[in-house]
């Protein structure tokens, strides 16, 4: 594997000196302050739900934790994911994984380690700590190629560590969660085997990783109590660190990856973050799942259908949380603040409450934007779908009502008139200040069927959209703060 290895990465151009030399983390994700709290989901369209939930009650910069498949690795899209994460003061932990044959997950090859390393730091992550899970419960057959392989799996971690810190050192490499419930079986190995049998076959495995990624669901089934002490139950990954020093092992910081419960009662999570999970080499939580719809997992979904919060989302939504304070990444002022600089005074932050989030999410509150002592209705577009699409082909817009585009981040931007029916004002925000107007642009029936487009001069990340007349009747002008609300 290392002769293997060292050809591999002398094709992609890199030079490195094999073996794993004592791993530090860049930053000690406990030595600032920590928001704990946090939340899996599957989608990266689930940012501002999930910071609803972990940045509530006095929380800031909690986590989220996602799967990152081989064959999704579409720039753009994941793009945007960390610049809205690092927007809305989420600390992404990006789980590695494959695809999907004859219902097992193929085993990964240190050219998949590769694919994702280069991948991933390419992405503009928002903290300086780049939280990445070495793949899922190993421990299963059917979760890797069909084999129950520690040997591999130990090997793996050794390779991931030469691949990604020879990218950035600021990668913070995870174990695998295991599951503590597997039976010792042909598709499936006890936990802590499987520990035992890396640490034989490579016994500095541990020196090639940052920290611990553990699944302590409350077993047996996923309904067991919260009060339950058991080696299967949510203290499981305390007898996974027990096991890990009695075969040598230093401690590292820990985060529970997976855990969730089936019995929607809202009486699990208070509990579980009150009386057990309070270590002090504990760094975050993020319980499964934020929204499942209707798949396989939708007993542990936090949102029903409807998007409604569960007992159990309510259970977590009220517990109080800290304010966290990372290390923020070095690409922050190039990649985040993309906008001109504010002149005189900074403009006022531009950000309502996570639980306003959470309503707009369910559809209980109308949002409207304020602009002085005017409010207009607004219609919020902001996936690529929404905004593509507009307001073309509609016959007409109610006065005082109006589309808002909200993008991740201020940027030169170009709208057009396609398929317009009616003359429109436009209005270009950039961090809750106007920086210029558009009024009274035509449709293409008055431009001789050819659509204008609009470039400003100033970046923008929110654009208003409104009927013609709207900025003069209501006196707008350029310097005006805006504010969105729901009411």
């Amino acid at each position: 594997m290392k002769r293997f290895l060292a050809a591999l990465l002398l094709c992609t151009g890199c030079i490195l000196q094999f073996g794993p030399s004592p791993v530090r983390a860049v930053v000690d994700p406990l030595a600032v302050p920590n928001n704990k709290f946090g939340v899996h989901i599957l989608d990266t369209t689930e940012l501002a739900p999930a910071a609803a939930l972990v940045n509530s009650h006095g929380g800031d910069w909690g986590y989220v934790t996602i799967p990152l498949r081989s064959d999704d690795r579409d720039a753009v899209k994941w793009r945007q994911f960390f610049i809205t994460a690092r927007n809305l003061h989420l600390i992404p932990i990006i789980r590695l994984a494959t695809y999907v044959d004859a219902d097992t997950w193929v085993a990964p090859t240190p050219y998949d380690l590769v694919d994702f390393a280069n991948f991933l730091n390419d992405m503009p992550w928002p903290t300086k700590n780049r939280y990445v899970i070495l793949f899922n419960e190993p421990n299963h057959a059917q979760e890797w190629g069909g084999q129950v392989a520690p040997d591999a799996y130990a090997r793996l971690l050794v390779d991931a560590h030469d691949i990604f810190k020879s990218r950035s050192s600021d990668f913070f490499l995870l174990t695998a969660g295991l599951d503590m419930s597997a039976p010792d079986s042909q598709s499936s190995q006890n936990a802590l085997e499987f520990y035992r049998r890396m640490s034989q076959t490579v016994p500095d495995w541990y020196a090639s990783v940052d920290g611990l990624s553990f699944h302590a669901y409350p077993n047996p089934g996923f309904s067991g109590s919260p009060f339950s002490t058991s080696s299967t139950g949510i203290t499981s990954y305390k007898y996974e660190q027990q096991y890990l020093k009695s075969l040598g092992y230093s401690g590292k910081p820990a985060f529970i990856t997976e855990t969730g419960t089936i019995n929607n009662n809202g009486n699990f999570y208070t509990p579980a973050f009150t009386n057990v999970w309070t270590d002090n080499n504990l760094v975050a939580v993020t319980p499964f799942l934020l929204f499942a719809g209707a798949g396989p997992f939708s007993q542990f979904s936090l949102l029903d259908l409807g998007h409604q919060p569960t007992p159990n989302y309510r259970d977590l939504v009220d517990l109080p949380k800290s304010a966290g304070s990372p290390l923020l990444s070095d690409l922050s002022p190039s990649v985040f603040n993309t906008g001109q600089p504010a002149t005189s005074a900074p403009p006022p932050p531009v950000t309502t409450s996570l639980w306003d989030q959470l309503l707009r999410l369910v559809n209980l509150k109308q949002p409207y934007l304020n602009i002085g002592d005017t409010s207009v209705s607004v219609e919020i577009s902001d996936t690529d779908a929404t905004r593509t699409h507009g307001l073309s082909d509609r016959p007409s817009l109610p006065a005082d009502h109006g589309m808002l585009f909200i993008f991740p981040s201020p940027m030169p931007l170009s709208f057009w008139m396609k398929d317009m029916h009616f003359p429109l004002d436009f209005v270009w925000i950039n961090r809750g200040r106007i920086v210029e107007l558009n009024t009274d642009v035509p449709p293409p029936t008055q431009t001789h069927g050819v659509p204008l487009v609009i470039n400003p001069a100033n970046f923008a990340d929110w654009v208003l959209e409104v009927n013609a007349g709207f900025i003069v009747q209501h006196h707008v002008a350029v310097g005006d703060t805006v504010a969105l609300v729901w009411k």
